[in-house]
């Protein structure tokens, strides 16, 4: 067979020995959508042409980039509380998890929504949710018992001051810890008015409730045992104590009431309005609830000889009275705070962060007649 050079050079040799059209073609084209045919054939060359013609052209590479899950900022059913991720959070409007409460308004006012009322008691997200509230709270009060104990011990005049510290950290990364799962509130006070201002369904309060009490007795009875009877009598509840002949019931109970009001606006404000996530950012809220207690606290402890202070948690001082095994003046610790959630349930359902100014459009629609 000749060589591709001797091809070239007998190109327009008319002998028979000159190659023909299909050996042209190879040298110019090298065909790659079909296979090597016969030299000569005419019908080879058709084919090939046809299978050229016929072969369908392959798309330029396109790289592919691995697609991110996309998780939704905010939870928009309180029946579903699930991410895109499958991740389990508490989706309610009274959580300290700005990111995952319902996007989604109610219709009518909490008080006339037959829902608000009776659905979720058998929801066993808010069944779990509770549970996690019952381990949080129990954390809460050993941890802030515990550690007013250990001050106690050291003997300090500045026991004020350190507990204000220790519980705005505390408070703050218990909330972190806990508000994905259940909400964060671990305060029977903060869930009492919570239900009232209506971003707390009465089926998720009440068993909050529940789980928050006995949480505490939980954390009660493992004091019990820690200190003895002994100790724990000598650690004047914690905090929730008062010398009768020093500060009377009433007073003690007025600035309880007043301080939990104080504990509640700011909790509100930095935590629970939906207007900071948006204004400020959800990360913050946390940290200044847990700094609002603490400067409380702080604020509260020096009043009187013989009294601890304002306290702004029934279920942190319920456990003080367990461990103590004296349950007088609970009374005190427990009104005061559900004084304080009714008066700040009538401003916020007064004022609620979701209304809307219906003079303004009043104003225009007159000026622009």
């Amino acid at each position: 067979m000749p060589s591709y050079q001797s091809s070239r050079n007998s190109e327009h040799d008319p002998s028979p020995a000159a190659p023909n059209a299909y050996t042209r073609l190879r040298s110019v084209t090298k065909p790659h959508f079909c296979a090597p045919l016969p030299p000569p054939s005419y019908l080879g060359i058709a084919a090939c042409k046809m299978s050229k013609r016929a072969a369908p052209s392959s798309p330029p590479p396109q790289s592919v980039m691995p697609s991110a899950p996309q998780t939704p900022d905010r939870v928009s059913e309180e029946s579903k509380p699930t991410l895109e991720r499958g991740m389990s959070v508490a989706a309610f409007d009274g959580s300290f998890a700005p990111l995952v409460r319902p996007t989604v308004r109610r219709e009518k006012p909490w008080y006339k929504d037959r829902d608000y009322f009776l659905a979720g008691w058998l929801s066993p997200a808010i069944w779990r949710a509770a549970v996690v509230e019952a381990i949080a709270t129990s954390c809460l009060a050993y941890a802030s018992l515990l550690a007013a104990s250990t001050l106690v011990s050291y003997n300090t005049p500045r026991i004020g001051g350190y507990i204000g510290i220790f519980n705005t950290i505390l408070l703050a990364i218990l909330i972190y810890a806990t508000s994905p799962a259940s909400g964060g509130h671990m305060n029977p006070m903060i869930t009492f008015s919570a239900i009232l201002a209506g971003i707390c369904p009465v089926p998720r309060g009440v068993l909050y409730l529940c789980a928050q009490l006995l949480g505490a007795s939980l954390a009660g009875g493992i004091l019990t045992g820690v200190w003895g009877e002994e100790k724990a009598a000598g650690i004047h509840g914690g905090g929730c104590f008062f010398t009768p002949s020093v500060t009377s019931a009433g007073q003690v109970f007025l600035n309880e009431a007043a301080a939990s009001f104080v504990v509640l606006y700011l909790a509100y404000g930095v935590g629970l309005d939906p207007r900071q996530a948006i204004l400020f950012g959800p990360r913050l809220g946390p940290l200044l609830v847990g700094a609002s207690l603490g400067l409380v606290s702080f604020a509260s402890s020096g009043i009187a000889e013989g009294y601890g202070g304002a306290q702004a948690n029934p279920a942190r001082c319920f456990a003080a009275a367990i461990a103590r095994k004296d349950m007088s003046y609970q009374w005190i610790w427990w009104f005061g705070p559900a004084a304080a959630a009714v008066l700040l349930a009538v401003f916020y359902n007064a004022i609620p962060p979701h209304h809307t100014d219906n003079q303004q459009p009043k104003e225009r629609q007159h000026q622009s007649n």
